[in-house]
């Protein structure tokens, strides 16, 4: 295996160490010239599309990265940030040749950055800005994830509500470039054509799948029979289990090789000409922070952001405070006494920047929050008592994300022919 170093927080590239965030000092703030919000635009120049109006990331690209093909295939991991590639085998060996850095973007939750992903916007353009965030319409705080309103038995669409409608702009699976593009998207069954998907794939054809193997043998026999076109593959399985077991742990080492297996068994299947004329990317939408301390608010303390908040969301590791009316500055002061030095409380005058260039900026803030926290590594607080249908999580959380640790902000990006995961 190329022992070739990859960047880390003790050792980052000195670009990523530009984009530390001045309001935090171990804070990196996304950067929408170099995120996932260019990867589709890529692949659709790749493709002999062009896509104006979107950020490209060719010249941020290997050399050896291909400029031109006939199908694309799309790996998304979530959870997959430098810690876990640097526990993986074929994927490390390509970074080398093949690899580069994106950032994530604000909130470096799934729901956020998977909508910048396949949209090719950032949060402030795609009108996701966190996976519980407040929404005028229904006039509630909702999971993005479900698309559920927080407390409430069925999902929007189960109501006739159709969230389509709180997007801002097209995103580039419903633009011009992708007329006449074949485009397919596989995950897990349970998660095809509801909840998020239904926003963040466009007009993409939905294919679910059982098991993992399923779904890359179902993405084989697509790219077989494509002239022309891109397939996705969403894999949620390094995420769960950093979760759990923190993001450079042993058995996350294990299901990241267990996919590099299946990636070389699915080109090992495909006609030579095929995978060579096939760009692989392999992408994430956010890296891990290991946890040290969970906190929790009195009932005292309950009670205040209760009496005081017309919504209370959850990102993650960030936080979104919506006040009542006039209570914007009373709430900024009472969270900076309450977070002290576990966080950084902003204003949305301090946070906007951070989920991109906004055309409707009042818009954007009943989203993002009148006040926004980015906790600092390792910290973590508890919802309970705050949102009404909390789901506790399986098991104890050991990683989070949402927030701007180095972990959380950097991702690799791997570009290359797909025949080259067969290492000939």
């Amino acid at each position: 295996m190329d022992v070739h170093p990859l960047p880390s927080a003790a050792n980052p590239h000195p670009e990523m160490e530009a984009l530390r965030w001045e309001s935090a000092a171990e804070g990196y703030r996304p950067d929408y010239g170099r995120s996932l919000t260019g990867v589709f635009p890529t692949l659709f120049r790749q493709l002999g599309r062009e896509a104006e109006g979107f950020t490209h990331l060719e010249r941020h690209l290997p050399p050896a990265s291909p400029r031109r093909a006939k199908r694309g295939f799309v790996l998304c991991l979530d959870g997959f940030g430098f810690n876990q590639l640097a526990l993986a085998d074929r994927f490390r060996s390509l970074y080398p040749h093949f690899g580069t850095w994106i950032t994530s973007v604000f909130p470096t939750i799934t729901s956020c950055a998977l909508s910048s992903l396949y949209q090719g916007l950032s949060p402030a353009r795609h009108g996701i800005l966190g996976h519980y965030v407040w929404k005028d319409s229904p006039g509630g705080v909702v999971d993005m994830l479900k698309m559920q309103v927080d407390g409430a038995r069925w999902p929007l669409a189960a109501a006739g509500f159709d969230v389509q409608t709180w997007k801002r702009e097209p995103g580039i699976l419903e633009s011009p470039s992708s007329v006449g593009l074949p485009g397919y998207q596989l995950l897990h069954f349970s998660i095809a054509n509801s909840g998020l998907s239904t926003y963040s794939y466009g007009k993409a054809s939905l294919v679910g799948f059982s098991e993992t193997l399923e779904g890359f043998t179902k993405a084989a026999k697509i790219l077989r029979d494509l002239q022309q076109g891109w397939v996705g593959l969403y894999l949620p399985t390094i995420d769960t289990l950093s979760h759990a077991l923190t993001g450079d742990a042993p058995q996350v080492g294990i299901a990241v090789r267990q996919i590099e297996e299946a990636v070389r068994w699915m080109v090992s299947t495909l006609p030579r000409d095929v995978a060579d004329d096939t760009v692989f990317y392999v992408v994430a939408d956010h890296g891990q922070n290991t946890l040290r301390t969970t906190h929790r608010w009195s009932t005292e303390q309950k009670d205040w952001l209760l009496g005081h908040a017309r919504g209370l969301g959850f990102s993650g590791r960030a936080m979104h405070y919506y006040a009542k009316p006039g209570g914007e500055a009373e709430m900024a002061g009472w969270l900076r006494a309450a977070i002290g030095d576990r966080g950084q409380v902003c204003t949305f005058d301090e946070a906007k920047e951070l989920v991109g260039p906004a055309r409707d900026e009042a818009w954007v803030r009943r989203g993002l929050g009148d006040v926004v926290v980015v906790l600092r590594a390792g910290q973590n607080w508890d919802k309970e008592g705050l949102l009404k249908r909390r789901k506790e999580y399986p098991s104890e959380l050991i990683s989070q994300h949402g927030a701007m640790t180095w972990d959380e902000m950097f991702v690799p990006l791997l570009c290359a022919p797909l025949s080259a995961m067969l290492g000939e």
